[in-house]
């Protein structure tokens, strides 16, 4: 599968670049890419120390990868909802940030086999496991916290940069196979221990960095 990112809809694929930035006694409303997807964001500043964030995340990144020796069609896809709090410690540029997801991240994944493919400790034949399909997901809830800047180059609009971490839980997998001997008690341990593997190479997306660019108006 090709490397694709999808919009969900208009508001997030009008601009590419991330999250609003503070100003005082204002709003804000920013356009954003980076590694939570691309999003929309609007921003509140009652003065120059805080200022409050709500912001909508979605989009899609398609691509192949092997996982325990099966080639699987991976869809990443980003699907949040945000909101943060923001401290400017000097009153200026700078700030740091903490808040919360609603977080429907989640990794898809899908096995075509066209030949003969190990899963567990036993090889099939395609006609008999069929597809294998899979589904990770995360915490529904997900902490965050980051440091950011801000830069405005004409009095309603600017850029600003925010890197961070967020603690989205250990990844749950699941998977299943839709072949007519699916349901049999050695293919559904194969599954079982094939999950396990996938789960294993999976577990260290507990902690997932990210950084986003934004484009910001404000008013």
């Amino acid at each position: 599968m090709s490397r694709f990112f999808e919009a969900r809809s208009l508001a997030l694929g009008i601009l590419g670049f991330s999250a609003a930035a503070a100003h005082a006694d204002g709003h804000a409303v920013a356009a954003k890419a980076g590694l939570l997807g691309l999003g929309v964001e609007y921003t509140f500043s009652p003065n120059d120390f805080v200022s409050f964030r709500v912001g909508l995340n979605g989009s899609e990144l398609g691509f192949d990868a092997e996982e325990s020796g099966i080639d699987y069609e991976f869809d990443f896809v980003w699907d949040s909802i945000g909101a943060a709090v923001d401290i400017h410690p000097f009153r200026g540029a700078w700030r740091v940030s903490a808040g919360l997801l609603r977080n429907d991240n989640r990794l898809e994944a899908l096995a075509r086999p066209n030949g003969a493919i190990t899963v567990g400790d036993s090889s099939y034949d395609p006609a008999e496991i069929g597809q294998l399909s899979g589904r990770i997901t995360f915490d529904d809830t997900a902490p965050f916290a980051s440091i950011g800047w801000h830069w405005f180059r004409q009095r309603r609009l600017g850029f600003s940069f925010d890197f961070g971490v967020v603690k989205q839980g250990t990844p749950a997998v699941t998977l299943v196979a839709s072949g007519p001997i699916a349901s049999q008690p050695q293919v559904v341990d194969d599954i079982e221990r094939e999950r396990a593997e996938l789960q294993d190479s999976l577990d260290d997306f507990d902690l997932m960095p990210f950084g986003t660019l934004g484009l910001v108006f404000r008013f």
